[in-house]
């Protein structure tokens, strides 16, 4: 099974899945020293992009044809530990990855959020 990794990060999730036998084919981030620590650690490519544009967000994954989409959008807006304050618009970075899957419907889907999630 391929998979891209959204909100990659340095990698973390991409590491679970390899370990797990998923063929990571493809990652984005929006910070670029993240970016630069998750090109550096793996071969496949991980992508510079703000996920707001969903659209060529959608173009960068179907060059991939990935049969899972993995992600962590932000999540300091939901978790006990952080100020919680959903008016930053780190909260809507959720939307913009339900939007990605709906739109491009992979066969699986992983979201890694907190508990907190649920009651926002």
């Amino acid at each position: 099974m391929r998979c891209v990794d959204l909100f990659s990060g340095c990698g973390g999730l991409s590491l679970g899945f390899e370990n797990a036998g998923i063929d990571v084919v493809a990652a984005i981030d929006s910070w670029d020293k993240s970016v630069d620590v998750y090109n550096d650690n793996f071969s496949h490519p991980c992508y510079l992009h703000d996920l707001k544009d969903e659209v060529s967000a959608l173009q960068i994954i179907n060059k991939y044809k990935p049969d899972i989409i993995a992600g962590g959008p932000p999540r300091q807006d939901f978790s006990s530990a952080g100020k919680r304050d959903e008016s930053l618009g780190r909260a809507d970075m959720t939307y913009h990855f339900a939007n990605i899957v709906c739109s491009y419907k992979p066969k699986w889907f992983l979201m890694e959020n907190v508990e907190r999630i649920k009651k926002s």
